[in-house]
């Protein structure tokens, strides 16, 4: 029987992780809150995986310790720049790319459908560009839904109490503070990756449009109001590190 894989995407906002084989569906199996999360909590989901390979993507730095020391041996990371990865660049500084970037990056080059543009929707909204020739080429990188909403309410001592539902609202004009914060933030939020995705695309050959990837928590509202709903793609991040597994551990 081959080893499995534990897939583990380490984000600013969730800890989440899944599980796979070489072949057949990738398997969510659980999350934690990352400001809460501790080294205590890696060792027991270290014990409960004990058999299997890890994969790591990690932006957040104060945890990367608690996994190395937990997984030891059998842990590889997603690094900028590694072979693993099998991507090329036209980019000052592969190794600066976010991990779960560069995850998703790796799916969306190997099914070999390029440009690409991925979009992920998570604490921030972060745009990766797969060029034509299938070099990872830049992209750019705007607040997240949440983070709009947070930096709009902090900065207004009368608005700090609200706390709102950040699905697309019914009309426009709101009839309350409330119902007008959500929709200044949501329609500001959709119309800013709509915005974005038009600048990346004017930039890329006009005779080749770019496939759209939209994944991250976020992505599932945003596909449907920019009638994406094709481009997305939940578990990309986890596709990616299965990848980079299969290419790290030969017997998985």
């Amino acid at each position: 029987m081959k080893v499995p894989l534990l897939l583990i995407d380490a984000g600013n906002t969730r800890v989440k992780w899944a599980t796979a084989h070489r072949e057949g569906n990738i398997v969510s199996a659980g999350e934690f809150y990352t400001p809460k999360t501790t080294a205590v909590m890696i060792r027991k989901l270290a014990k409960e995986y004990a058999k299997h390979r890890v994969v790591l993507s990690s932006v957040v730095p104060r945890l990367r310790p608690y996994f190395e020391r937990a997984f030891k041996d059998r842990l590889q990371h997603v690094e900028g720049g590694s072979p693993l990865l099998g991507l090329t660049y036209d980019y000052y500084n592969p190794k600066e790319i976010g991990t779960d970037r560069l995850a998703s990056a790796v799916a969306a080059h190997a099914e070999g459908q390029w440009p690409a543009i991925v979009v992920n929707c998570g604490t921030a909204t972060a745009f990766t560009v797969i060029d034509v020739q299938g070099r990872l080429c830049g992209g750019a990188i705007a607040p997240g839904l949440h983070g709009l909403q947070r930096g709009l309410i902090e900065s207004a001592a009368q608005l700090n109490a609200l706390v709102l539902t950040l699905t697309t609202p019914q009309r426009a004009s709101g009839r309350s503070t409330r119902e007008a914060i959500r929709a200044g933030v949501v329609y500001m939020y959709q119309g800013g990756v709509k915005e974005i995705l038009q600048q990346l695309q004017d930039e890329l050959p006009k005779d080749r449009p770019a496939r759209v990837l939209l994944t991250g928590g976020d992505a599932p509202d945003l596909a449907k109001a920019l009638g994406l709903e094709d481009s997305l793609r939940p578990l990309l991040v986890f596709e990616g590190l299965r990848i980079i597994g299969l290419r790290t551990f030969t017997d998985s």
